[in-house]
């Protein structure tokens, strides 16, 4: 039964005196309603992959946070160390945006391998309805798994820093192990991680799980390559990997150039209006 017939039904068959008990009866089946279509919307996250040996594994990520340093740096270092696609993650709001990619289709959330190293590359955002749990999933599929520990790549907002040399802080789960040696401060009290990487280091705190995000000092207003080529420096010394840098800084001044030049056109035309009101 309906809600409207719900309340006609009511409403013809209480006498005057017993109203009272139908707001009651009413409030009650909104509630039910409610609840039903929220258990009905439920989002469903499918992880796709191959049968390969995943405990013991690490799994390493990132999002398209400040300075988008995060993607950048798994990105380099899926293409860097030529890992393995090995399976996709799927959910019912995935982005509807697909690419080329040396030949094949690339989707918006891909998982990669190399040894024992496991790679998810969020080509894409997730949707923001289905943020939180696309990063509660990824990290239950970590523990369920067993893995043995996370790397998580994020960024800070870089007017934050308090020199030059500042260039990364980071946040640990209480089993992580190894911080002190890594050389990298934990981020001080009164700063937060948002988004992704917050639920993530939630789930794995609360799971008694090994993980850590290191947060490079990033432009907050464009991708910045060379913050992600901090996060690779320290992602080596986590992995001992050899990912290179070069490309990323490389990258950081060419965009750098790019954003000199376009402030320069822009003086000139503003220079260029201002003679022009005096014609």
């Amino acid at each position: 039964m309906n809600f409207k017939n719900k309340v006609c039904f009511l409403l013809k068959n209480s006498s005057a005196t017993g109203l009272v008990n139908i707001f009651g009866s009413i409030l009650h089946f909104i509630r039910q309603s409610l609840i039903a279509n929220l258990e009905s919307v439920k989002m469903t996250i499918n992880f796709h992959v191959k049968k390969v040996p995943l405990k013991g594994s690490i799994l390493i990520t990132g999002f398209h946070g400040l300075g988008a340093t995060g993607y950048i740096s798994v990105k380099h270092a899926v293409t860097s160390l030529n890992a393995g696609l090995i399976g996709y993650i799927d959910t019912e709001r995935i982005p509807p945006f697909v690419s080329m990619d040396d030949g094949r289709l690339s989707l918006p959330f891909e998982i990669y391998k190399r040894d024992k190293f496991v790679f998810v590359l969020t080509n894409v955002p997730p949707h923001p309805r289905e943020r939180q749990e696309f990063s509660r999933a990824l990290a239950d599929w970590a523990v369920q798994e067993g893995f043995s520990g996370s790397y998580l790549v994020g960024g800070l907002d870089n007017r934050l820093r308090q020199s030059e040399n500042d260039k990364i802080r980071c946040a640990v789960t209480k089993t992580f192990k190894g911080q002190s040696e890594l050389g990298v401060p934990l981020l001080e009290k009164g700063l937060f991680v948002v988004g992704p990487l917050a639920v993530m280091l939630a789930g794995f705190e609360i799971d008694e799980f090994p993980a850590i995000a290191l947060l490079p000092y990033a432009n907050p207003t464009r991708p910045d390559p060379m913050a992600a080529a901090v996060a690779v420096d320290f992602l080596n010394k986590l992995t001992k990997l050899s990912m290179g840098v070069s490309q990323l800084v490389s990258d950081a001044h060419r965009i750098e150039s790019e954003i000199q030049e376009l402030m320069k056109q822009r003086q000139d035309r503003v220079k260029t209006d201002h003679r022009t009101l005096y014609i």
